[in-house]
């Protein structure tokens, strides 16, 4: 049976529609046309109960093409944007043309079956200030899908949320510059495609208990938020897409979903966890981009699904699988990842006919020595790691390891083309039926007679050599940052003819610039036998030649991701050598200037000594000299001037030939700090229900000492020689001298912490407590001192404070 999209019935599609005015708080009850124009309607309801606009009714078509909502002011902080734009009732409603911006919802409907979205735009809602910077990670900024059977998820504000929505339609519609983009809860049977829900700071499409849909012809790029190009790179649980608790049957089909924190997120749900029943399961997911993740291109746990003719690019993890099973993964092309596929406690998997090109490790398959015994998922099902086969595949230029196989039961490794690539496997641990097949295929006899050597009857511990070494520099395993100087230009490697269309065979498959990566394989043919037919109308999304991809790409500030409207400029480091050696400084920083085309021209200058550039086009550089000094406070304003009509992180449109203002600004104010660590016996020193006793552990001699000039502490474990990782006090005091000027002491904590600043009390939070931030606005100038407290209980801990200025920044001093 082909499935195509819905149709609306001949008679409301083309009937004249009533008009009628709008007016904030309007009710709708039948089918109209709302009349076009700009409002400034505000809303208060942050729980979706009550809109803006309310429709209501049956059999309804509501044409909104040229309305216009404001919730708040363009220019107000993502983080003040407040209310709900529209709420939906009944059945069978069709909505089209609407725009809003600057709510926490855009549209909230429940229980409405037939529900048609077209052409809709719920932009620039919405979303947190993250606290996480370049230089450092805040473990405040991770987010929390695992529940949403109470609406949980509403927390987190969205474009979309629907609930119980079954046979729903959302087709053209665009969700950008917010928190999250389309959110299902219990909704079956719908189709989502031809969409936009990309440069978002969590997540573009996110289901719960939702199955049997298509997610089709989507751009859903750049959903991210926890990462630092060659810093470091968390995700933090942002997701191109989230799927969650029991959805299955879906189908994920030619949608574009690069540069998200992962690029598809799966997990069975907590149902799953307690009693090994159900997953997310035979979810299809066929013809999609999953690069440029990260994390994990797919991450997919507890369940049974198919991943077929993928591309999945410079991940850490191309595909992390860890208790999947009867999992198809066929056909699909892997490079440039720290490890192709990740697979811990798996059973029953099929690798077949897949290309792993230049990943430093393609294959890791093993199980742990042990695992938690009290949860009910090992109670009640197999976890071994058993039952792989690997089969058909071509592995080329791998720089670590073709394969990792560790504790493994029955691993098969049939057929596979090995070229440029050493060693073959990495042997570990028991294996009991270990089958290599044609041997002939694998490589070298060296790597043959090497096999035959290995006794699979006892404890292994060998690594099985080709000769062929890859004679390519390996990317960074614990960042997972690539890093190769071949081919020069970084965007090179991403170049592809990759055509994931039935019928599009392009005969052999090249990857990036590289003459070795020029017409590999051809894409293996029973891939179509699972190709779903494109949807008519159904646009090709994928990023086109000349587009900006690639995790260097992936630019993070306090609002979340950028998004190449409207231009930026980015810090990329230290100035080449050749530059500092043309300059004679040795701290030059450099510094993109990314967006649209056009030049630029500075407005204004503060903090820097000299600014060098070769011109003065975007996209570009430039290099600064900082003016030396404890603190630092830089201020590079430029003006744009193109002819490129813009659109700025807020939502605002700039039109082409106005100029537009655009700056980067950086302040650092030392604190010398003196941080000392404690230990404490949680029966008898317990820091909330006993605190003399606690107060005399930490009035006595410390297990450890340090002084920093920066208090940003994350520890999954002890903080110091001697100290516990578990129940630990921590003491830090601190001076510091600054210039007069109203400022935040942002404070992130993970258990109990308390502050006081010239000794008086400012932040009390003497709790058990998952990473949190605390956040005081003070007027400061000249000397002052900081005492912290802070105490862990178990698990995961930190302990972050920060100084910044409240408002526009300080004039210099003269």
């Amino acid at each position: 049976m082909t499935l195509a999209p819905f149709a609306l019935p001949a008679v409301l599609s083309q009937a004249k529609l009533p008009t009628v005015q709008f007016k904030n708080g309007i009710t709708i009850t039948r089918s109209c046309r709302i009349l076009g124009g700009n409002y400034a309607p505000s809303n208060a309801d942050d729980a979706g109960k009550s809109g803006v606009i309310t429709i209501r009714g049956e059999n309804l078509v509501v044409d909104c093409t040229g309305l216009r909502l404001q919730g708040t002011p363009i220019a107000s902080p993502p983080d003040q944007r407040k209310g709900t734009a529209v709420i939906v009732a009944g059945k069978n409603v069709t909505i089209r043309g609407l725009r809003t911006r600057g709510y926490r919802f855009g549209l909230v409907a429940r229980d409405v079956e037939g529900l048609r979205l077209y052409n809709c735009d719920f932009g620039y809602g919405w979303k947190q200030r993250l606290r996480s910077t370049i230089e450092r990670e805040d473990e405040a900024d991770w987010m929390s899908y695992h529940r949403n059977e109470k609406d949980e998820w509403m927390r987190f504000g969205t474009g979309i949320y629907l609930r119980d929505c079954d046979k729903f339609e959302v087709k053209g519609c665009t969700v950008e510059g917010g928190q999250n983009g389309l959110m299902l809860t219990n909704c079956d049977g719908g189709l989502v495609w031809n969409n936009s829900f990309s440069f978002l700071s969590a997540c573009g499409l996110a289901m719960y208990n939702s199955s049997d849909n298509r997610i089709m012809h989507n751009n859903i790029d750049w959903c991210v938020r926890g990462y630092s190009h060659g810093r470091w790179n968390r995700g933090q649980d942002s997701a191109g897409i989230i799927i969650y608790e029991q959805s299955h049957r879906n189908i994920f089909a030619y949608n574009s979903v690069t540069h998200g924190g992962d690029g598809f997120f799966l997990w069975a749900g907590q149902t799953t966890m307690d009693t090994g029943q159900g997953g997310c399961n035979d979810n299809l997911l066929y013809g999609n981009d999953w690069s440029h993740a990260p994390t994990n291109g797919i991450e997919a746990t507890f369940s049974r699904n198919q991943f077929v003719n993928n591309l999945i690019m410079e991940c850490w993890h191309g595909i992390w699988g860890g208790y999947s099973y009867d999992t198809l993964v066929l056909g699909n092309v892997f490079a440039y990842n720290a490890e192709g596929i990740a697979l811990e406690h798996g059973q029953d998997n099929k690798f077949y006919n897949n290309l792993f090109f230049r990943d430093n490790m393609a294959l890791s398959i093993w199980q742990n020595p042990s695992q938690d015994p009290n949860w009910g998922y090992p109670k009640n099902r197999d976890t071994r790691s058993r039952d792989s086969e690997v089969s058909g595949n071509l592995f080329f230029g791998i720089g670590q390891t073709v394969a990792s196989v560790r504790d493994t039961i029955n691993f098969k490794f049939l057929g596979n083309a090995v070229m440029h690539s050493d060693p073959l496997l990495r042997l570990q641990g028991t294996l009991t039926g270990f089958d290599w097949g044609d041997v002939a295929a694998i490589g070298t006899a060296r790597a043959v007679e090497e096999l035959k050597a290995v006794k699979f009857d006892s404890k292994v511990d060998a690594t099985i050599r080709t000769g062929q070494p890859a004679r390519f520099p390996r990317i960074m395993q614990g960042s997972g940052n690539l890093i190769l100087p071949y081919p020069d230009r970084y965007d090179d490697r991403f170049v592809h003819n990759w055509n994931p269309y039935p019928g599009s065979n392009p005969g052999s498959l090249s990857l990036g610039r590289d003459p070795l990566g020029q017409n590999l394989m051809a894409v293996p043919s029973q891939v179509w036998n699972y190709a779903p037919k494109p949807l008519p109308n159904g646009r090709n999304p994928f990023l086109k030649p000349g587009q900006a991809r690639g995790r260097k790409y992936i630019l993070v500030d306090e609002w979340g991701p950028y998004d190449f409207k409207s231009p930026k400029i980015w810090p990329r480091g230290l100035a080449p050598d050749d530059v500092q050696k043309k300059t004679g400084d040795t701290d030059l920083l450099r510094f993109e200037v990314l967006g649209p085309p056009g030049r630029w021209v500075v407005r204004e200058r503060r903090g820097f000594e000299r600014l060098f550039a070769d011109d003065d086009r975007i996209p570009g550089h430039f290099d600064l000299r900082l003016t030396p000094g404890q603190v630092v406070n830089v201020v590079v304003g430029l003006d744009y001037i193109g002819d490129h009509t813009l659109v700025t992180p807020m939502g605002e449109t700039i039109p082409k030939g106005k100029p537009y203002r655009f700056e980067y600004r950086l302040f650092r104010a030392p604190i010398d700090w003196t941080v000392s660590w404690y230990n404490y016996a949680p029966k008898t020193q317990e820091p909330r229900s006993q605190p003399e006793a606690f107060r005399t552990v930490i009035g006595g001699s410390p297990v450890k000492t340090e002084k920093t000039t920066s208090l940003d502490y994350s520890w999954g474990g002890s903080p110091a020689q001697g100290v516990g990782s578990d129940h630990f006090a921590t003491v830090a005091e601190g001076r510091f001298t600054i210039f007069d000027w109203e400022y935040f002491i942002d404070v992130t904590t993970d258990d109990g912490c308390r502050v006081w600043l010239d000794d008086k009390l400012i932040v009390d939070s003497w709790k058990w407590q998952v990473p949190t931030t605390y956040t005081v606005k003070v007027k400061l100038g000249g000397d002052h001192k900081l005492r912290v407290e802070h105490f862990e209980i178990d698990g995961f801990s930190t302990l972050k404070v920060g100084l910044r200025p409240a408002k526009d920044w300080p004039k210099p001093k003269r």
